[in-house]
């Protein structure tokens, strides 16, 4: 009996950390991102807005894959500041990027990814009880780093850091995570 349930115990243990490895081909997935935009003419603070993007994708193989973005800002973030308020909201995004994994299991891939990136956002300052609301676009070379978790051989989770503008004295990066589902 002991070891009947040891070895049910053995099997099931290692079906469980062999996990899957995905499969190439295409994929979808979300993730929640906390975007961060600073602005070193208005202060040295950070501004955080949550974030949603959708991502859906194509793998060619275990190193490489091409996937597309979209996104939407959840909420928005204010400072005040000696000389007034500023306010940041995203309305949207969207970007191509290149992927470049390294598996170092099947279920851990590191990846470095890289492309280009635009969005648009609500900007609005208000000094002296005068305000100034903008719609203003961002595009920029992007790139970060990440890594793939896979659950299984069709689902996977994702930790990402990514840059998605900076230039002047602006700079939007975010912290992500999220699930994604191969087909």
């Amino acid at each position: 009996m002991k070891i009947k349930i040891l070895s049910s115990a053995m099997v099931l243990s290692c079906s469980v950390m062999a996990g899957g490895a995905f499969a190439a081909g295409p994929y979808i997935g979300a993730n929640y991102n906390q975007l961060q935009y600073d602005n070193d003419d208005v202060d040295e603070d950070t501004l955080k807005v949550d974030g949603v993007t959708l991502r859906a994708g194509i793998e060619f193989n275990d190193f490489i894959a091409l996937e597309a973005r979209g996104g939407t800002g959840l909420d928005g973030d204010s400072k005040s500041t000696p000389v007034g308020t500023f306010e940041y909201d995203m309305d949207h995004m969207y970007g191509g990027y290149l992927k470049l994994s390294a598996p170092l299991s099947e279920t851990i891939h590191p990846y470095v990814v890289g492309g280009y990136t635009k969005m648009k956002a609500d900007v609005k300052y208000t000094v002296a009880g005068v305000s100034t609301d903008e719609s203003e676009s961002f595009e920029d070379e992007s790139y970060g780093a990440g890594l793939d978790f896979n659950i299984t051989d069709t689902l996977g989770a994702n930790l990402e850091y990514m840059r998605y503008y900076d230039q002047d004295e602006e700079e939007i990066s975010a912290v992500s995570v999220g699930l994604r589902s191969a087909f």
